[in-house]
């Protein structure tokens, strides 16, 4: 028979702990593994996510293990967990900063070259989803329903952002660097490693 594994404090390691804590991501220590966030995740429905195993890993110092997991790229940010959670662990924050130090140890290329044309045309349009980007094998179609919805919603035929919206999202992308950061994983220039498929 298996041993069961205590979590007991005097074995935690808060290093990821105190590095969420300096993005202003609170609590992780206070997840009870009691299964509320898991129970109401679409995710973990149709993945091996479990917030309750990388909470734990996190706590327990296995930075390597967590960071390059693809078990942090699947939460979408819906924050369903985070309404069910009895202790109100900020669950989405903390896996955005656990992805955010996997990109910085260079884990996660695979995931981010997969979604790098929402954010080339976030920079280019002002929008991250195209109609066309609904339908590869056919974007005029796609398109031509887009139009023909939003004639019938009274809406113009094509959404457009206004000069001076995309000045400011300019400004934006190029002030905090997200300009840069999707030309280098574009270009191929970051150099990242592949991140694991067990957990």
């Amino acid at each position: 028979m298996d041993k069961v594994s205590v979590l007991l404090t005097s074995r935690w390691n808060w290093k990821l702990l105190e590095e969420a804590k300096k993005w202003g991501i609170e609590r992780p220590e206070e997840c009870l593994s009691c299964g509320a966030c898991v129970g109401a995740c679409p995710a973990a429905r149709t993945s091996s996510y479990n917030f309750r195993k990388v909470v734990r890993d996190v706590m327990l110092g296995n930075e390597e293990k967590v960071l390059s997991s693809r078990e942090i790229w699947y939460c979408f940010y819906c924050f369903y967990c985070t309404s069910k959670c009895p202790s109100k662990v900020e669950i989405p924050y903390f896996i955005m900063r656990l992805r955010r130090m996997a990109i910085e140890r260079g884990y996660g290329g695979d995931i981010l070259r997969v979604v790098i044309s929402t954010s080339i045309n976030l920079m280019e349009r002002g929008v991250s989803v195209l109609p066309s980007d609904y339908d590869r094998m056919s974007p005029a179609s796609a398109e031509e329903s887009m139009v023909r919805l939003r004639e019938s919603l009274g809406l113009p035929p094509v959404m457009r952002v206004s000069e001076k919206a995309m000045e400011e999202l300019k400004t934006i992308f190029k002030e905090t660097g997200f300009e840069d950061e999707v030309e280098r994983i574009r270009s191929g220039k970051w150099p990242f490693k592949g991140i694991s498929e067990k957990y």
